[in-house]
């Protein structure tokens, strides 16, 4: 190396000592634009967290709808139903976050079918799942169901009652609408259905009229359905009925005029009707009559009294039903006027 050259080199040197050493420099080098510096560190630094953790397999827990398809419309399911399929899935983490967990199902299919148990593999190619997703478990493997033949059956509603029904009270005429109902389900509980029952109806303090009430249907069944769920109920609420047994009675003649002879005079009369009304009745003089009022000329034979009662009160009968109407010898129509 020739003079010249050395004195090349070590102006080179010089300078470049300079300036690696110069500390204002260097300070003025990493103080410029730190705020832009710090912030491209950041991003720099979350990138490889990104591509470094981001990309790192993983396990989670994922839930799969079962659906049944192709069920034949003559069978319905009687064991408990699995709605859902435990999934444990594994993969890179940004592939599991594209998992759409609402829309996530397995179908399974009940084409051909037969009443009794059936045995089903639960399988997982049906699952849409990113490429590189793996699946570590399924819960359960296989699902067993137990199938039946639906029947369908009409059965008549009847009305149930809770309580009790306050004093000289009584059910009377029900009426409920629709009359009868149809239940559907599995052959062997309908069966042993006789009757649709309604919800209780309450009638511990209720009062004479009637009750207009809609009621739900009690299905009892876990698999049973009526064709109707609320019907239209009628209750007529009376006093209770008791019936009494009225003797020699007397049996008159309206517009006699002495004229007429009763034989028997006097009837056994019993009626029936509320409790309050007919414990305390007493038929009074000329409620049980024969009407001549309208009669031109007396004569005589057998003939039907009618009786006056009150209302509320029904005849149940008469003994003797028909009395014998004598004239008497001697008397005329108008023979006691002056």
């Amino acid at each position: 190396m020739n003079w010249p050259e050395r004195e090349t080199l070590l102006a080179a040197w010089r300078s470049f000592r300079s300036a690696v050493f110069d500390l204002d420099r260097l300070r003025q080098l990493f103080t410029y634009n730190i705020l832009l510096k710090l912030l491209s560190v950041a991003i720099a630094f979350s990138l490889w967290l990104f591509v470094n953790f981001g990309e790192r397999d993983t396990e989670e827990s994922f839930k799969a709808a079962l659906e049944l398809r192709n069920m034949p419309a003559h069978l319905m399911i009687t064991s408990p139903r699995v709605d859902f399929i435990d999934l444990r899935l594994s993969g890179p983490r940004t592939l599991l976050g594209r998992i759409d967990r609402s829309r996530l199902s397995i179908p399974l299919d009940l084409g051909g079918v037969r009443p009794g148990p059936a045995v089903f593999r639960v399988g997982a190619e049906a699952l849409n799942l990113p490429r590189g997703v793996k699946i570590l478990r399924i819960t359960p493997a296989q699902v067993t169901l137990e199938l039946e033949r639906v029947a369908h059956k009409s059965v008549p509603v009847q009305l149930r009652f809770v309580g009790k029904l306050p004093a000289d009270m009584q059910i009377g005429e029900t009426k409920v609408s629709p009359e009868t109902v149809q239940v559907t389900g599995p052959a062997s509980d309908v069966e042993d259905v006789h009757a649709a029952y309604t919800e209780a109806l309450d009638v511990s303090s209720v009062s004479p009229g009637t009750i207009e009430r809609e009621l739900p249907l009690d299905v009892t069944g876990d698999y049973l359905s009526f064709s109707a769920t609320r019907v239209a109920a009628q209750v007529r609420i009376e006093e209770v009925s008791v019936t009494r047994d009225l003797r020699r009675v007397e049996v008159t003649v309206r517009d006699d005029e002495g004229r007429y002879e009763v034989v028997p005079d006097h009837v056994r009369v019993i009626v029936r009707g509320p409790k309050h009304v007919v414990s305390n009745l007493e038929l009074e003089h000329g409620a049980v009559y024969i009407d001549l009022q309208n009669d031109q000329e007396p004569r005589s034979g057998f003939v039907k009294p009618s009786i006056e009662l009150p209302t509320g009160v029904e005849l149940v009968s008469v003994e003797p039903e028909k009395v014998h109407l004598i004239v008497r010898k001697g008397k005329r129509r108008g023979a006691g006027r002056r």
